[in-house]
């Protein structure tokens, strides 16, 4: 006779507290699209700065929530123009 096996479905593990905690604490925050470093931009701003790179980013809001728009185009290019002048140098 041939034995049959049973396949048994693995019961999903569920995420530590640990890791829920760290999610729950990223609130507010956005990851720069340039240089992809967190930060957290003062609750309300309507533009932020990306401490690491300088980019300029416009923040939206739901709630505690912040999320990037688009860049400020200006700063923008400011920063390549800036750049360009210092690759003449």
């Amino acid at each position: 006779m041939a034995a049959e096996t049973k396949m048994e479905a693995k019961p999903h593990k569920k995420k530590s507290g640990q890791r829920r905690q760290a999610q729950s604490s990223r609130v507010g925050e956005v990851r720069c699209l340039n240089c992809f470093v967190r930060f957290r931009p003062p609750p309300g701003a309507e533009k932020a700065s990306c401490p690491a790179c300088g980019w300029e980013w416009y923040i939206s809001w739901a709630g505690k929530l912040a999320k990037i728009r688009k860049p400020v185009w200006e700063s923008w290019e400011r920063q390549m123009t800036e750049a360009e002048q210092e690759e003449k140098e």
